[in-house]
């Protein structure tokens, strides 16, 4: 496997990693989500999200669909808080004609009138999708509550009323804001020579860009947290209390962020961590309990995730104190430690096993590092991290005053939560 990368006259990147497979998988990034948006734009990055796969200049809603499906193409797209991404994959001798369509599809969408009207109740049955589920109603919780005015608070999805209310004006303007060649990451991975690449980009995307927009700037400093309660209850009738510990951690451009990723492994990111083998193993007061972390630009926060019967949280929260106290005044073990790293190696490889996969990361680094860091270097980053790197970071966790706790459910104590 080789990497091309190229950044065009107007600002776009390519990057391709060529191998030997039949499927081509592409990856179009934009640097644009819902931290992009003001407070009366909230939705506008997930609606276009929407919109560009309905009619375009060159074709219709279903010419687009019967075109995909004639070619055996699977495509998709998301909207997250820093990138919209669209995907698409298929055999390699119908690269050129998927690319053709998706090009036209976000550079020259109609956003007609009626196909936005009906769209709009799409996303609204979307958001009622996940006002349904316990543990998408906490996450949105904890970050609303975490970053309280401030637009990474924003709900991905929007508002009902923003989105019954925006106009085709509104979401062309914001459109021709942020789908910008310098906001623009094409990411490849498959059987193609980058010189036919390049000319395929070249020619329908590069000369097609209209990029006299003037961009948009994004200001990815550290966030000061405005916490808004530190302890919340959002009251459902839920058979179980769904709880997020949300606390603090460190940013993308920290050197501790591999540290932080593999204490949080060692916390609870798999069957065999301290978590796990407490709370549900030895406890039996979860069916499920992990720890992740979130490493963004300008913030980056460790979540801990459990479900549990209301009369089981106190036990639960204070059980999880203890472990995380445990961590810091005794450490973790050299045993502990080289499992999280296998772990991290693992699941990087994992990852990477589909060019669909490996599309996805590339784009993704070029998104965060302006980069391409090859798979082996960023697997020696973990393993050049030492015993007493984790020791520090668990003080520091233990230690951290900036967190926040979000229950979901029925017959929640405020008080029990308080036992963190």
């Amino acid at each position: 496997m080789k990497i091309y990368t190229k950044t065009y006259n107007n600002g776009l990147r390519l990057i391709l990693e060529k191998n030997n497979k039949n499927v081509i998988a592409s990856n179009i990034l934009f640097k644009v989500g819902s931290q992009n948006e003001s407070k009366t734009e909230e939705g506008y990055s997930h609606f276009i999200e929407h919109l560009v796969f309905k009619s375009s200049e060159k074709y219709t809603t279903e010419e687009i669909m019967d075109k995909f499906t004639m070619l055996g193409a699977d495509f998709n797209a998301y909207t997250s808080k820093t990138v919209t991404r669209f995907i698409f994959k298929c055999l390699a001798e119908n690269f050129e004609p998927c690319f053709e369509i998706y090009s036209d599809m976000l550079l020259h969408p109609k956003f007609l009138q009626e196909e936005l009207d009906r769209e709009r109740n799409v996303v609204i049955e979307e958001m009622k999708k996940y006002e349904d589920e316990p543990s998408e109603v906490m996450y949105q919780g904890t970050v609303e509550n975490y970053f309280d005015g401030t637009t990474l608070a924003h709900d991905i999805l929007g508002t009902e009323e923003i989105i019954s209310n925006v106009t085709r004006a509104q979401l062309l303007e914001y459109k021709s804001r942020f789908y910008i060649p310098e906001k623009t990451i094409i990411s490849v991975c498959g059987n193609i020579d980058f010189e036919k690449l390049d000319e395929i980009v070249t020619k329908y995307f590069i000369s097609e860009y209209d990029y006299n927009a003037e961009p948009e700037k994004v200001d990815y400093t550290p966030l000061k947290i405005n916490i808004k309660e530190k302890y919340k209850i959002i009251e459902r009738d839920d058979n179980q209390a769904n709880v997020c510990i949300h606390i603090k951690s460190v940013t993308y451009d920290s050197k501790l962020k591999y540290v932080a990723n593999l204490y949080t492994s060692i916390l609870g990111n798999s069957q065999n961590s301290r978590l796990y083998k407490k709370i549900r193993e030895e406890l039996g007061l979860v069916y499920s309990i992990y720890a992740y972390s979130e490493i963004k630009a300008g913030h980056g926060e460790m979540f801990i995730i459990f479900g549990t019967r209301p009369k089981n949280v106190q036990k639960a929260i204070f059980e999880i104190k203890k472990i995380i106290q445990e961590l810091a005044e005794n450490g973790a073990t050299e045993v502990e430690l080289e499992r999280a790293k296998i772990w991290k190696k693992s699941c990087m490889e994992f990852s990477s096993e589909t060019n669909s996969d490996i599309a996805e990361i590339n784009g993704s680094l070029i998104h965060n590092d302006n980069k391409h860091t090859s798979l082996s270097t960023r697997k020696s980053k973990f393993e050049k991290v030492k015993l007493e790197d984790i020791n520090k970071f668990a003080k520091r966790i233990a230690n951290e005053k900036v967190f926040n706790i979000v229950a979901v459910g029925k017959d929640i104590n405020i008080e029990d939560l308080k036992q963190f």
